[in-house]
């Protein structure tokens, strides 16, 4: 018969080494033992970096993604209907883990507690919850990028955008969730840093070549968004004349319907690419959509800015590209 050795006895200089030499995943199972692990694996583990921390709240589960390396990942799975297991996924693994009876919550603040990393990668809300999410939001310190899927609710949405907003660098919306006018202009006239966003039915906000210019993003990007080529045209027009938006640095946009750069270029004192320019033109921007361009052209605001737009077609539609110059 073996004999339990007693961890929780030990000083607490001498647990440091003990969880030096833990893994991870070792860790977090001893950390949801009890409030006095959870404590201890909080102030004792070392702090460690990992290339992304994702969650996503669907309708019935909770899921958080840990990557360990570039290669393997720790997946650990919140099921709102089972609350006395949770699934764990580890390289190579698949294990049980039992529930003391946290919600899925308290499951996610211990995570972010132990790993000391507040901070999530991406956040991804596809869900009408059987839970109280929203408390989740409370506790996280910044998120690199939300994604909005449309099976999110539009409460659950609003409510993420609302708190999130601040510390969020990055939108992702596949569905706008505003039921009226204001309500969308008020979010599309915030300060998010990168915005992308799908046809969710625009028209209804009566979206138009306006929303572009009160637009405060420094990344725009717009798929199926309704917006002709005279329209792109005059906001180009615009951004020449530095009556737009001043801290766009990239849209993006698909052109619907047939393509005539004539129209989009009209009036712009548009230069050609030459094939230097092509190379400089790739070698800075990693946020290209395309890497061969059916046309590529430099526009120069009033002060002196250089923008290019660029464009191509892929698949029967054409995409266009407006990137500033650094």
């Amino acid at each position: 018969m073996t004999t339990p050795f007693p961890l929780l006895r030990l000083p607490r200089l001498a647990l440091i080494p003990v969880f030096q030499c833990m893994e991870l995943i070792e860790v977090i199972a001893f950390s949801f033992l009890s409030k006095r692990t959870h404590s201890l694996s909080k102030y004792l583990r070392k702090k460690t970096s990992f290339p992304y921390i994702n969650l996503e709240i669907e309708t019935d589960c909770v899921c958080m993604r840990i990557a360990l390396t570039d290669v393997s990942s720790l997946s650990l799975y919140f099921y709102s209907d089972v609350l006395t297991t949770v699934k764990v996924f580890y390289p190579y693994k698949q294990i049980q883990w039992k529930n003391i009876g946290l919600s899925p919550e308290q499951w996610v603040e211990r995570l972010l507690d132990v790993t000391k990393c507040p901070s999530l990668s991406r956040l991804t809300l596809d869900a009408i919850p059987k839970f109280d999410v929203f408390s989740v939001f409370d506790v996280i310190a910044k998120v690199a990028e939300l994604e909005i899927c449309k099976n999110c609710c539009n409460a659950l949405a609003k409510r993420a955008v609302e708190v999130l907003s601040p510390v969020t660098s990055s939108i992702n919306m596949l569905k706008a969730p505003f039921s009226i006018q204001e309500e969308f202009q008020s979010f599309w006239m915030g300060n998010v840093e990168c915005l992308s966003i799908y046809n969710d039915n625009l028209l209804r906000f009566q979206f138009n070549l306006s929303y572009l210019l009160i637009s405060n993003a420094v990344k725009l990007k717009m798929r199926e968004v309704v917006l002709s080529l005279e329209d792109l045209n005059r906001f180009f027009s615009y951004w020449l004349d530095k009556t737009s938006n001043h801290r766009l640095e990239h849209l993006s946009v698909k052109s619907l319907g047939h393509f005539d750069k004539n129209i989009l270029l009209k009036g712009l004192n548009a230069t050609r690419f030459t094939e230097n320019r092509t190379r400089e033109f790739l070698s800075i921007y990693t946020f290209y959509q395309f890497r061969d361009f059916t046309g590529a052209f430099d526009v120069r605001r009033t002060d002196g800015k250089l923008a290019a737009i660029t464009f191509a077609k892929t698949f029967g539609r054409t995409f266009i590209n407006f990137d500033v110059w650094p």
